[in-house]
């Protein structure tokens, strides 16, 4: 059997098959926690802990501070009400009878018991009828219980007897040991069958005991256990109905059942918050008839277990189950996951009190109420519970703490005998607290109502009979039935108080008062089907005063706007009506006038105002519900728009009125009322027809005033081309244009009326209209109408619209054109590259498109041509005829742009480049472009190559680079910097430079040119012409003294040449030259930080490359660096780096070797001829060369003793360390003397000195 903690809803009780039940016993369910590892939650549930504390009616309060906003606030929902008689009792008397322990409430009794052991039953009335004295020995009371029928009372001790008492306070049996030996009753209940209980211990054991009958004295008790064992985990357990009892355990809940043979019937992992006890509470439907009671007793017996509902909660978290009773003892499932939601507080104690209550408490005793199907919780405005705690009992205090681990680790909140369900209703707990006894009882409607009456509070009393009326707040049937008629009488008071408790004061206080109820009887009356009382007696009353009046008609206008008004009379809407024109509310007048009946409107009045206000909708409600006239309108909005189409801007006013006809005629034109609702059968199939016939006839209502034709579509294209064909696309499939291919014929007319417009955005939106049509295949597409609108597209010069082009390729692609030539030559003055590409590739006409491009030198020919070989899908024979005259045009190509040439060529053409290997100067200039792309292009490619041939690489890099020497004409940027030359050629450096240096062709063309220096700098040393290289180098030094950044440029160039050939023989050579330069250049500049700072550097620069190439010139570079100031006049710890390097260059190894050599020696002699002396004097001659203890020569180390003994130091246990001879007077060990440490100097102590190389003069 499993015992998975999954939480999916439709499995998480799969117990696999039943036949394998008895296999798995109740101590392995508890015991098996290793497949509990899934949460409690799938996933978190937001929750409101102040959900519920007003109306769900809440409604956004106006900005007037003094209006009553419409809500409400409820008061809690359930009561506290202490028992003052029980409560005296059991306090007064605690000193003698112990503190209280637990509570049980059954027929009328409620048994209490204490620590000292003692048994008070009282009556509901709070009289002691019996009174039980404890055995101090049995120790105290922990638990008590009522038998179902009332008869008997089981009392749990703390030391694990059970007393069964008569309800007359009769011992009618003893159970000595009710749990494990040992161990202290936690709780005790009774079965049905009234003489068997079942009993928890604080050990986690769960047993059964069966008490023999009265005349059977001599049989033993039966007792059975079901769980025991030190790793006991039940903690409580709950009887349900059909026979099901719910064990509480640390990890999980456990539906057991005890006959025939004790049966798991379903687990629930419950792994989590282990420090908060568990608690269940369960629901067993609704009454079957009003007088039949839903009482905790009754439902123990009932049969009928149709909603069986099971609340489980842990800490923050609770769960809503259904027990499928029918499925017990089959392999369905058993139960099913409702909801599972999280709890803004842990509770530590649960009960279902009703279908949509129940009630939990917290561990600070505060209560709160759980929404089981919304999932909600509210905390209850009420005193916090003082719960008594079963702390002690749980910790074992009476049996010295051997209790469970599992039951000590819920102690500290444990309250399960603390609280208890009334046995005659689920709606009252009773609830034992250090305080007294307690009810905590469910506050009805009838309760609440007559709390609002108390406090005068008639407003909330109406707004919460509206919610019970509208379902939206729980209810009893039976009030439900009679909150319409409450509802009613509250209006009417309502009504009385607004115009009856009128009293003196100014127009604002007169006005927040009528605010005050109007807005409450207003949605009292509409929202709650009063609207009879609304229209007479409401609106007769208020009227009477124009205050009122005023503000009744001012809080109509959401109810009216939401057609809430059913069939108003029509005194009432023409003072609506009125005041909102006066008011100059036209806006909403506008939205008021169309939802009220035709027949309740005064026609004469809102035409006036609709006219003089411009307020259409209005003039078409009137026109079309009261004339049945739906073109006068329409006739009527298009001749004012006339007015102003033509235009480009537009005011507010008429984009409104714009929007109004087409929203007007999209409604006509597919069978609708406007602006909302249907029309009838009749006006269905005839305004949509009159409508069309409207606007598509030829000369408009005007007759022969205009010779313009077709002009109320002209008009509507001309205003907005895009939405008036969306009205058309909308409507198109409507019944009115399946007819006589009226749809057909109806877009060729707007197709003439576009071209003869030669608008851009009407032939726009009218091609994207035929593809959308055709595409719905709703109309054969108009080719010829299609080729006229792009033709005229293509000559309309510059387009204006973004979409254009792309309108054009849609509109060719859905309609092949009759006549293409007309469409190309309109394509090609101005050019239209795409609209070509796609008319001649359809055609396959390669070569036709590529010299419509040539003709007007448009350098898109280069994509095109590149598509063509990429995309175009070409046949062998096509591709080879398509390149033969690609390759025939190419110097044409040439001169239109050499670098898209050159990419054209190095994708599809590289055949064509020997060809480029001209002699002709005219020639070089032609290819010289196309050359310089393909050489940047197989450099970013890495491929130092233009042909794979040696000798025409040479000539065409040749081309290359006398074209940028000569500034031929090209892509490449030219600039009047004296520079551009060398830096555009150093930038084909070091990838082409083993090409350019492969013959004396690029040298020349650089001498001869005379602006590239550094280009022939690196050809020299490229040839390995070093000598010139440097020399050039240095000319340019000594041209650029004066230039500081030229010759800091040159400088640098200079050293890098000088590093890059540092292994040479000859470099040190050129090193000095360069040094010499610069300790000159340092003379010369003074006192100029900014400038000593870089000569500085390079200097330092200089030294350190001189003297890594060995130490052939550190005499001339010590002599030329002590001349040169920077050097002599600085710090050690500037100079540190470059004095050590010097040093390590020189060769004074083999004299430092023999200096090193006697220094040693003459230190040792010192040394030897001191230790001699301390040798003499250390101790006389040693007696015995063994040692004194094991009598070993010395082969380790030893103590030598002035007696002359000597001892090893492994031998020696004398921590004096002392001879242990006895015939010496000095048998101490002879110290050791440390050899004395040659004093050592800080060369370094004074290192910010100068160095003050030139202590005697140079001779």
């Amino acid at each position: 059997m499993s015992t998975s903690g999954s939480l999916e809803k439709e499995d998480w009780l799969d117990l696999g098959d039943l036949n394998n039940a008895p296999t798995f016993s109740l101590e392995d369910a508890l015991n098996d926690t290793e497949n509990l590892s899934d949460p409690f939650l799938d996933e978190p549930f937001a929750l409101d802990g102040e959900f519920g504390s007003s109306s769900n009616l809440a409604e956004s309060s106006t900005s007037l501070a003094d209006i009553q906003p419409l809500s409400y606030k409820l008061d809690a929902a359930f009561v506290i009400q202490p028992h003052q008689l029980i409560s005296h009792q059991i306090l007064s008397n605690e000193k003698k009878t112990g503190r209280v322990i637990a509570v049980a409430e059954r027929n009328g009794w409620i048994a209490v018991v204490t620590s000292k052991g003692q048994l008070l039953l009282f009556d509901l009335n709070g009289n002691l009828n019996q009174f039980h004295r404890g055995d101090e020995s049995m120790g105290g009371a922990s638990c008590v219980t009522f038998s179902l029928d009332g008869k008997f009372l089981a009392v749990g001790l703390q030391r694990g007897a059970i007393k069964i008492m008569t309800i007359d306070n009769k011992l009618y049996h003893m159970i000595n040991e009710g749990g494990q030996p040992g161990q202290g009753i936690v709780q005790v209940i009774y079965t049905k069958d009234n003489h068997t209980v079942l009993t928890l211990d604080n050990g986690g054991s769960f047993y059964e005991c069966t008490i023999s009958k009265p005349w059977l004295q001599k049989k033993k008790d039966k007792l059975r256990c079901h769980v025991s064992g030190c790793n006991g985990e039940i903690i409580a357990m709950k009887m349900m109905p059909a026979d099901v009892i719910a064990l509480l355990s640390v990890h999980r809940l456990i539906f057991y059942i005890l006959k025939p043979r004790g049966q798991i019937l379903g687990i629930f992992p419950t792994k989590f918050e282990f420090r908060y006890p568990p608690s269940c509470s369960y629901w067993l439907g609704s009454p079957k008839s009003e007088q039949e009671v839903n009482s905790p007793l009754n439902s123990l017996y009932s049969t009928t277990l149709k909603d069986f509902k099971v609340a489980i909660s842990r800490g923050h978290k609770l769960a809503i189950l259904r027990i499928h009773t029918n499925n017990f003892f089959t392999k369905n499932r058993r139960a099913t996951v409702l909801r599972q939601f999280e709890l803004p507080t842990p509770i530590v104690n649960l009960h279902w009190m009703s279908t949509h209550v129940i009630v939990g408490i917290d561990s600070k005793g505060a209560v709160w109420q759980i929404d089981p199907e919304k999932g909600t919780t509210r905390k209850q405005d009420l005193d916090d519970l003082e719960l008594v705690f079963s702390t002690p009992i749980l910790k074992g205090s009476a049996t010295g703490g051997k209790v469970s681990e599992a039951v000590k680790a819920v102690a500290e909140y444990a309250c399960y005998q603390s609280v208890t369900s009334a046995t005659s209703t689920s709606e009252r707990l009773i609830v034992l607290a250090h305080d007294g006894l307690k009810y905590l009882e469910k506050v009805h409607e009838w309760e609440q109502l007559e709390r609002y009456k108390e406090r005068g509070d008639d407003i909330s009393a109406a707004l919460y009979l509206l919610d019970v009326c509208r379902d939206k707040v729980r209810a009893s049937e039976e009030f439900r039935r009679e909150s319409h008629n409450l509802l009613a009488e509250k209006a009417s008071r309502l009504l009385t108080s607004a115009v009856g408790d009128v009293a003196g004061g100014s127009i604002s206080d007169l006005v927040s008062h009528y605010r005050k109820y109007i807005r409450v009887i207003l949605k009292v009356c509409v929202t709650g089907n009063l609207l009879d009382f609304l229209y007479t007696t409401c609106w007769d009353r208020l009227c009477m005063d124009s205050i009122s009046k005023t503000v009744f008609l001012d809080h109509l206008d959401e109810y009216v706007l939401d057609g809430a008004l059913v069939d108003p009379p029509a005194p009432l809407v023409n003072e609506y009506l009125q005041h909102l024109a006066a008011e100059g509310h036209f806006s909403q007048f506008q939205s008021a006038v169309v939802r009220f009946p035709i027949h309740t409107l005064d026609l004469h009045t809102v035409m006036s105002i609709c006219q003089q206000n411009s307020i259409y909708d209005g003039i078409i409600y009137v026109n079309n519900k009261a004339l049945n006239d739906y073109i006068t309108p329409l006739e009527s909005m298009l001749a004012e728009m006339n007015l102003f189409a033509h235009r480009e801007m537009f005011s507010d006013s008429e984009q409104i009125l714009g929007s109004k006809v087409l929203v007007y005629l999209n409604c006509c034109l597919s069978g609708m009322a406007y602006p909302f609702g249907q029309l009838d059968e009749e006006n269905r199939k005839r305004v949509p027809l009159e409508t069309f016939r409207c606007i598509s006839s030829l000369k408009g209502n005007n007759g022969g005033e205009t010779n313009e034709q077709y002009p109320y579509l002209r008009l509507l294209l001309h205003y907005d081309p895009q939405q008036f064909l969306n009205v058309v696309s909308t409507c198109a499939d409507a019944e009115l244009f399946q007819l006589d291919n009226r749809l057909q014929r109806f877009v060729d007319t707007i197709g003439q009326i576009c071209v003869n417009m030669k608008c851009e955005l009407s032939l726009i939106h009218f091609l994207a209209l035929v593809v959308q049509l055709s595409e719905r295949a709703l109309i054969a597409p108009p080719v010829e109408y299609i080729q006229d609108s792009v033709i005229t597209l293509l000559k309309i010069s510059p387009w204006q619209q973004p979409g254009t082009e792309s309108a054009i390729l849609t509109g060719l692609f859905h309609a092949t054109p009759e006549d293409k030539k007309r469409i190309i030559r309109a394509a090609q003055n101005p050019m239209r590259p795409s609209i070509l590409s796609f008319l001649y590739l359809s055609d396959r006409k390669f070569e036709e498109l590529i010299k419509c491009y040539l003709d007007s030198e448009n350098k898109e020919v280069y994509a095109a041509i590149g598509g063509i070989l990429k995309e175009g899908e070409l046949t062998t024979d096509e591709s080879e005829e398509f390149r033969r005259y690609v390759i025939s045009i190419m110097e044409i190509l040439y001169r239109i742009d050499g670098w898209l040439s050159a990419n054209l060529v190095n994708d599809h053409f590289r055949e064509t480049i020997p060809s480029m290997a001209r002699t002709v100067e005219e020639e070089k200039k032609l290819v010289f472009p196309v050359l310089a792309g393909i050489a940047q292009l197989r450099k970013h490619a890495n491929y130092a190559s233009f042909c794979d041939d040696s000798e025409l690489d040479e000539q065409l890099f040749g081309i290359v680079f006398e074209g940028i020497c000569n500034e031929w004409p090209s892509w490449i940027p030219s600039s009047e910097d004296p520079d551009n030359i060398d830096r555009q050629l150093m930038s084909l450096f070091p990838f082409w430079l083993p090409l350019a240096s492969s013959t004396h062709l690029c040298l020349n063309i650089a001498v001869e040119n005379g602006k590239c220096v550094r280009t022939v700098i690196r050809l020299f040393e490229a040839r390995n012409h070093l000598e010139q290289s440097f020399n050039l180098l240095f000319e340019q030094l000594e041209e650029n003294k004066q230039n500081e950044e030229k010759m800091t440029e040159w400088l640098d160039e200079t050293i890098k040449f000088c590093s890059r050939h540092s292994s040479k023989n000859e470099t040190s050579d050129r090193m000095m030259r360069v040094f010499q330069f610069i300790v000159e250049r340092a003379t010369e500049v003074g006192e100029d930080p900014e400038k000593q700072a870089k000569i500085d550097e390079s200097l330092r620069t200089m030294c350190k490359q001189i003297v890594s190439t060995g130490a052939k010139y550190a005499v001339q570079l010590l002599d030329k660096l002590l001349d040169s100031p920077s050097f002599a006049n600085s710090n050690f710890i500037d100079s540190s780096d470059l004095i050590i390097d010097v040093l390590s260059s020189c060769e004074y190894d083999t004299d430092l070797l023999e200096e090193m050599i006697y220094v040693i020696r003459e230190e040792n002699l010192v040394l030897a001829q001191k230790l001699r002396l301390e040798v003499s004097s250390r101790a006389p001659l040693m007696h015995n060369p063994t040692c004194i203890t094991c009598n070993q020569p010395i082969n380790k180390s030893v103590y030598v003793f002035r007696c002359g003994h000597f001892q090893h130091i492994e031998c020696s246990t004398n921590i004096e360390k002392v001879c242990t001879c006895n015939g010496f007077s000095n048998p101490l060990v002879v110290p050791r003397e440390k050899p004395d440490k040659p004093k050592k100097r800080n060369i370094f102590k004074n290192w910010e000195t100068k160095l003050n190389c030139r202590v005697f003069p140079k001779e």
